[in-house]
Order: C-alpha cells, then sequence, then structure tokens
C-alpha cells in the first residue's frame, strides 16, 4: 500500500514531545521526510532517535535547536530544509506554551509578550518563510495547531488565548492570500490532550 505522505517534506514545529512528537511519528510511518525543531535539546535529540528508527532508506530526518520566537533561528531552519530539498511540501506549526497563569496584570507582563511571540509570531515567521517555496512549487499545506484557546474566553490565560485566537484569523488571512497558489492552510483544534 502507498505511503500517503511518501517523498513529501515536512517541517514540524514543536516536535519533541506530546502532540508535536504524535504528529512527528504518523507523518513518519506515512513515508515523510522530516525537518522538527524544539527549544529543549535532550528531549529533541532522543525524538529524533525514535523517529529515526521508524523510517526507511527514502527518508530523512534533520533536527535543530530553534525557539520560533527568534526569527533569524526560524530562518536557518527553514533555509536548512530548502536548500536539501528544494522544497517543502508541509508544515505543521505546533509550538506553543501556555504562558503565565493569573490575572492580567504587569507582573506578568514579560511572561504575557513572550506567549504572544511563541504562540503567534513564531507560526506567522514560520509560515511567510516556507510561503515562497510553496507558491514556486504551486503546492503546500500548512497546518496551524489553534487550541481552545480561540473558541471561548479563557479567564486566568489570557496571553494563550489570544495568541491563539490571533493565530486563527491569521490562518484564515493566509488561507485567503493563498488561494491560487494550491496551497491550503488549515488551523487546527484537537481538544483536550494529555500531554507529558
Amino acid at each position: 500500500q502507498e505511503k500517503l505522505l511518501k517523498d513529501k517534506v515536512a517541517i514540524i514545529t514543536g516536535a519533541s514531545e506530546g502532540l508535536g512528537f504524535e504528529i512527528a511519528k504518523q507523518f513518519t510511518l506515512e513515508g515523510a521526510s522530516l525537518f522538527i525543531c524544539s527549544r529543549n535539546e535532550k528531549k529533541l535529540g532522543l525524538a529524533e532517535l525514535k523517529l529515526k528508527e521508524l523510517m526507511d532508506e527514502s527518508q530523512s530526518i534533520t533536527s535543530m535547536i530553534v525557539d520560533v520566537s527568534e526569527k533569524n533561528k526560524c530562518e536557518e531552519f527553514v533555509n536548512l530544509a530548502i536548500n536539501r530539498h528544494q522544497k517543502i511540501d508541509i508544515l505543521v506549526n505546533n509550538a506553543g506554551v501556555y504562558g503565565p497563569f493569573g490575572e492580567v496584570n504587569q507582573k506578568n507582563w514579560n511572561d504575557w509578550i513572550q506567549t504572544i511571540e511563541i504562540n503567534f509570531f513564531g507560526s506567522v515567521y514560520m509560515s511567510s518563510l516556507v510561503v515562497p517555496i510553496m507558491k514556486q512549487n504551486l503546492k503546500g499545506k500548512i497546518i496551524q495547531l489553534s487550541g481552545g484557546g480561540a473558541t471561548s474566553p479563557l479567564p486566568f490565560i489570557s496571553a494563550y488565548a489570544c495568541s491563539k485566537t490571533a493565530v486563527v484569523r491569521y490562518a484564515e488571512t493566509l488561507a485567503e492570500e493563498l488561494r491560487d497558489y494550491n496551497i491550503d492552510v488549515n488551523s487546527l483544534a484537537p481538544g483536550a490532550l494529555n500531554t507529558r
């Protein structure tokens, strides 16, 4: 039986554990070559080893320590994939943090900003970097994990809720912009997950 993602190249952010790792695993089993990233060096190394064991000789995996809120790191990571394969078929923006818990106040302001930078700007950076090569190849899929933050108010997790709402509207807007290039952009809320 032909594997669904044979010869496809996928980038998955936040892939060292939890949902990101599970997505990477399923993509591996379906034949994709992967570029995975995370902020945790140890966990990322372990994830890479586990995924490599599931691959055949037509597949490859590359991992890199990336904080998606750092634009230059994102560029380095995406360029690595493009230089190696001249294409990116799929981007999964999975990296995200819950951010500060508690009332909105100035005390947790830096954490609040960091949550927006990772969850929202990180997704914008990554997708804006893969779009040119996808346009060139006239195909691509961008999958944005949105979580429950975008569906209703989340008292005491405000930075998370706001960042995820922004991400959904961004995905919808990007989808419209890329309509003529055969590039699909989807936002996905998987529901409650037992991660870590």
